[in-house]
């Protein structure tokens, strides 16, 4: 078509977790928290006036990153930015500190959102694989680029990096390293203190996961001072809308809400994990709230999820390199993992 980019003629897009519709579904696929936000948070949205919707929201909103600096552990909301979902943010990055043409840096398997962000970019995506327990390597360690996507928890994997070797690595690198922390309020540790000691360090966070508001589009930031004030040059006019800063700002009010479906999602985690070694998956140690399990039986992995999604419970399968034989499984209620456990024991059993 001739009126569309170059750029974009090879460029599928992301395809995001399937979203079915229906009561009678298990919806284990795209790494929502099974359990609803904070109280406050619905009551935050039923007492938005009409005016909140009239006008224009905060163009910067403040209330919110104040909130997150004394969460987060920064002097005031000058070292924190919010948007509308950390996919905006991992956007925004790149329209701000990259040049089409630099290289960008990530490990492999990773959140495939970034290969295509550079190429729309015009950016150069240079992949790293990990080991064969999902750990960096000396290549990543001595890689080099404008800017590194490290995501810690990783997607698909699971699997965090010891903070140690980030620290090494956030030393070294001589671009911005941004360090994906979606999944971190599930893990034993953060690098949320990166941005403290480091002058080229973002720590991203969105609040789709732990504080249960994927529907919402909450994405926020830690860096240091004179990195937050080139993202606000990049920025849409008003980035987050109205109902987007109430429902967030409401959220990490309640932190001890988000703790307590945290603590019940990870305790969810360990017994699925144990039940799918004991049936032969390979799973490796996740401080996220999903499992990778890999599956080198029969039937395959793939025949599985696809059997699955017959009976309408949805898991996602990827049939990228070093994915093709495992299921990437969000943790979900107790009741919706024993329904998962029940039909690959059905679906096992029907194989033999």
């Amino acid at each position: 078509m001739r009126f569309v980019r170059e750029i974009l003629k090879d460029v599928e897009g992301y395809t995001p977790g399937e979203q079915p519709q229906g009561s009678n579904l298990i919806k284990l696929n795209t790494n929502e928290n099974p359990y609803p936000p904070a109280p406050g948070v619905l009551e935050a949205l039923r007492n938005l006036s009409a005016d909140a919707l009239r006008k224009y929201p905060d163009p910067l909103s403040v209330a919110f990153r104040r909130a997150c600096a004394q969460r987060y552990g920064a002097p005031d909301e000058s070292w924190i930015f919010a948007g509308n979902g950390m996919d905006e943010l991992l956007a925004m990055v790149l329209r701000t500190f990259v040049d089409p043409g630099d290289t960008v840096v990530a490990t492999y398997p990773t959140y495939s959102l970034y290969e295509i962000l550079c190429v729309l970019h015009g950016a150069k995506l240079h992949y790293v694989d990990l080991d064969d327990d999902f750990q960096l390597t000396p290549d990543f360690m001595s890689a080099s680029g404008r800017l590194c996507f490290l995501t810690r928890p990783n997607a698909p994997t699971g699997v965090a990096a010891p903070r140690e070797a980030v620290a090494d690595f956030c030393a070294r690198f001589q671009g911005i390293v941004v360090i994906d922390e979606a999944y971190a309020d599930f893990a034993a540790d953060t690098c949320m203190d990166f941005p403290d000691r480091f002058d080229n360090v973002i720590v991203m966070r969105t609040f789709s996961k732990s504080f249960s508001l994927a529907g919402m589009r909450v994405g926020t930031m830690k860096a240091q001072p004179q990195l937050v004030r080139e993202f606000l040059k990049t920025k849409d006019s008003y980035n987050m809308n109205a109902a987007s800063q109430a429902a967030a700002l409401a959220a990490i009010t309640d932190y001890d809400h988000m703790l307590a479906s945290v603590a019940k999602v990870c305790a969810t985690r360990q017994r699925l994990r144990e039940a799918l070694v004991a049936r032969g998956f390979r799973v490796p140690e996740s401080q996220s709230n999903f499992l990778l399990a890999h599956w080198n039986g029969t039937p395959s992995a793939k025949d599985i999820f696809q059997a699955l999604s017959a009976q309408q419970i949805f898991v996602r399968y990827f049939s990228a390199r070093r994915l093709e034989n495992a299921l990437r499984i969000t943790i979900g209620t107790d009741a919706e993992c024993d329904a998962l456990l029940a039909a690959i024991d059905g679906i096992l059993g029907a194989a033999k």
